[in-house]
């Protein structure tokens, strides 16, 4: 209703629920991994004199690190939006509820 002061949900604002501060930490987690794993590829190609097996397996690793680091990540935050919107969903759903059942309690009280 007009006039009626507007609530946040808690989770519209990621710092107030200390949500964007644990990203902050995922990313720099997932870009030092990456760089980690990009620098050990490179190393391998360039500087890797040896061709055996050990370089080969150790690539192999660093690779599938890699991309399990990248699709690990995506995952996470599709999962993290998803939950989120979820949540607010439920919260404006109640709260649309109240603001409802104080419309009809007013509505009987005058009536």
């Amino acid at each position: 209703m007009p006039g009626e002061p507007v609530e946040r949900h808690p989770g519209d604002d990621p710092r107030l629920a200390g949500l964007e501060t644990s990203w902050v930490w995922r990313r720099r987690a997932v870009w030092l991994t990456l760089l980690f794993c990009m620098g050990g590829l490179f190393w391998l190609m360039g500087w890797g004199r040896h061709d055996s097996r050990l370089h080969e397996t150790i690539a192999s690793a660093l690779a599938l690190l890699l991309g399990s680091v990248v699709m690990a990540y995506i995952a996470g935050a599709t999962y993290d939006d998803r939950s989120r919107r979820q949540t607010w969903a439920g919260w404006e759903a109640s709260r649309l509820a109240t603001a409802a059942q104080r419309r009809d309690d007013q509505g009987a009280a005058a009536g």
